[in-house]
This record gives structure tokens, C-alpha cells and sequence, in this order.
């Protein structure tokens, strides 16, 4: 008679499910019921089936466990802890320079940007002052030129005044044949520009000189002239 093949256990068929399962994974493939049941050779999928579920639940859980990162240990925490706090203190001291020496600088910067906006407001005042001036000076010699004008229109008119009275006095002093007479010293050149002040007293003189030269003449002794 044959002899039976003893029926595996339990354990025994986890067993060999798990070894199938690694060799299917080695391989590549997918641990399906169907490629763990051929890897085992053969079996019943309603037995195979809770086993195989089983295995790979006990697996999946297993390489969670080990990716996992254990909870710290209460002493290393506390050191932990202490070493985050002292280097927190050190950084915020730190930190806490750097910002009072950032504050001081931006308090210097506003302050001298005001004392710059102060000059700034100084110039342009100074500015407004001394365009007020030059505009005023400016209005002056524009009058002052135009007033030069008009004087040397006048002084012209009063030169061709002169020299025609004068002219007439030679003509009535000098008689015929006489040397020609100096030049008159005080006649007045329009190219000299002379003081308006001056050319007025020369002109003024000279009239007098000539109405007083004429007075004499017509006072003279009709005899004299007869003689």
C-alpha cells in the first residue's frame, strides 16, 4: 500500500508562505495567491488564502516597525531640550545686538537726513533771495539803460545847440582873413560819454559866454563902429 504524505501544520505552511513569498519578491514578482500557491507547489486557495493574508499583514507590519523612528528616550530629550535653549539664548543675544545696533544707525540716518532736508530748506531760501535780488537789479538796469538813453538823446540835442551858437559867435567875432580859431576846448565829444552833470555845467557856461560876448557887442559906441 502507498503511504500518505503527512498533512503540514500550521506553522509549517506559514513557513514555507513566507519563504515563497521572499523568493517571489527576490524575483520580482507580485506575492499573489496564485504565484504563492505555484511557488508552494500546489494547494487549496480557501486554505492558502487566510495564510497567505496573514503572512504578508505580519510582513508589511514588521517593515513599518523597522522604518519607524523609535520615541526619544526621556533623558536624551532633556538634553536635547537644555542644548536648544542655550542655543537659542545665544543666538537671540545675538540677535538682539545686531538689532539694537540696527536701531541706533537708523536713528543716526533719520537724524541726518533731517539736518539735510534743514540745509536743503536753507539753500532754496537763499536761493529765493538772491533771485529776488538779481530780478530787482536786473529791472534797475534795464531803467538806468533806458535813462542813458534818453540823456544822450539830450546831451545830443544840447552839443548841437552848442556848436551852432558857437559857430554864430566866431562867425560875428572873427573878421575876414583872421587865422582860424583854436578848437573849443569846451565842446562836449559824444563818444566820451561825459558825466550828464557835467556836459549841462559846460553847456550852461558856454551860453552864458556867448550871451554875454553878444551883450558887449550890442553896448558898443556906435561911433567906434563907425570909426
Amino acid at each position: 500500500m502507498a503511504r500518505k504524505t503527512p498533512k503540514m501544520t500550521a506553522a509549517q505552511i506559514e513557513k514555507k508562505v513566507g519563504d515563497a513569498i521572499s523568493e517571489l519578491e527576490k524575483e520580482g514578482k507580485r506575492p499573489t495567491y496564485a504565484n504563492v500557491r505555484d511557488q508552494i507547489g500546489g494547494g487549496s486557495f480557501r486554505d492558502l488564502g487566510p495564510i497567505i493574508k496573514s503572512v504578508i499583514a505580519k510582513r508589511e507590519a514588521r517593515e513599518k516597525a523597522e522604518s519607524e523612528v523609535p520615541d526619544m528616550p526621556e533623558d536624551v530629550a532633556e538634553l536635547a531640550t537644555a542644548i536648544w535653549e542655550g542655543a537659542y539664548r545665544c543666538a537671540d543675544a545675538v540677535a538682539a545686538a545686531d538689532r539694537r545696533s540696527h536701531a541706533e544707525e537708523v536713528k543716526r540716518l533719520q537724524e541726518e537726513i533731517r539736518e539735510r532736508e534743514g540745509d536743503i530748506a536753507a539753500a532754496e531760501d537763499d536761493l529765493d533771495k538772491m533771485t529776488e535780488r538779481a530780478e530787482a537789479a536786473e529791472e534797475i538796469q534795464t531803467t538806468l539803460e533806458a535813462e542813458l538813453v534818453e540823456l544822450r538823446l539830450v546831451v545830443a540835442g544840447l552839443e548841437g545847440r552848442l556848436m551852432g551858437r558857437q559857430e554864430a559867435s566866431k562867425d560875428k567875432k572873427e573878421p575876414k582873413g583872421a587865422a582860424p580859431a583854436s578848437p573849443d576846448v569846451r565842446q562836449i565829444s559824444l563818444f566820451d560819454e561825459p558825466d550828464a552833470d557835467d556836459a549841462a555845467s559846460s553847456i550852461a557856461n558856454s551860453e552864458s559866454d556867448d550871451e554875454g560876448s553878444d551883450d558887449q557887442q550890442d553896448d558898443r559906441d556906435p561911433d567906434l563902429d563907425a570909426a
